[in-house]
């Protein structure tokens, strides 16, 4: 009896102490279990560095401003377009202005090899600025070259070598210039140029009010009566 006993209460031990084995090795291998979910780490998809981001809102951006800016009115252009006023023949650009000096070996406002506007040289030549002899008498002013019946060359050729009367209008003096160039600059300020002997001849110096008038072609160059 005492041996059956035992061999009872050993038997059920073992029972007991084999069960939690069987199941934790049962959970292992399971599946659908949640320990088969647990890995989820290797699951999860790598963020992103700032570095690999996309740049298409950005060029986006650049696209737009670029159109915008290409949609944008141009002032200026309007400005340029203006239509030239046409005479119906050649006429002074004023009869009255502001006076400035050019010409000359000593004008440093020019380049040595620039040419004057009217062809003022023996056969039609242009001749260069510099060779101005600056104790002559000569000018230039913003002929208007827009004629009827006449083309721009014809209206150069009509202005060359053009006398015209240059009066000092605080003392009357008065000087016979030969046309030979187009200035001065609008952004000068000034209606016309003289060379620096008519200058002197007539006593003004840069922006002085003098007056303009076509004088007699028969009148010989530099101070009149």
């Amino acid at each position: 009896m005492k041996d059956a006993g035992s061999k009872r209460r050993g038997a059920s031990r073992s029972s007991v102490n084999s069960a939690p084995a069987k199941r934790a090795k049962g959970s292992k291998s399971a599946p659908g279990t949640s320990a088969s979910k647990a890995p989820t780490a290797k699951t999860v998809a790598p963020k992103k560095s700032a570095s690999t981001k996309p740049e298409r809102p950005k060029e986006a951006t650049a696209d737009a401003q670029a159109t915008a800016v290409s949609e944008l009115p141009a002032p200026s252009a309007v400005a340029v377009a203006k239509a030239p006023v046409i005479t119906e023949h050649p006429e002074l650009p004023t009869t009255r202005g502001k006076v400035g000096v050019f010409g000359g070996p000593k004008d440093r406002g020019i380049k040595p090899d620039d040419k004057l506007a009217l062809p003022t040289g023996p056969h039609g030549v242009y001749e260069r600025v510099r060779s101005l002899n600056p104790k002559s008498f000569y000018c230039a002013m913003r002929w208007n070259y827009h004629v009827q019946h006449m083309t721009p060359e014809e209206v150069k050729r009509w202005w060359a070598n053009r006398k015209l009367a240059v009066t000092n209008s605080k003392t009357g003096k008065s000087v016979a210039a030969r046309a030979v160039d187009y200035g001065p600059h609008e952004n000068t300020g000034l209606d016309i140029g003289i060379s620096p002997g008519a200058a002197e001849a007539l006593g003004v110096e840069v922006g002085d009010e003098v007056e303009i008038a076509l004088a007699d072609p028969k009148s010989p160059l530099g101070p009149t009566e």
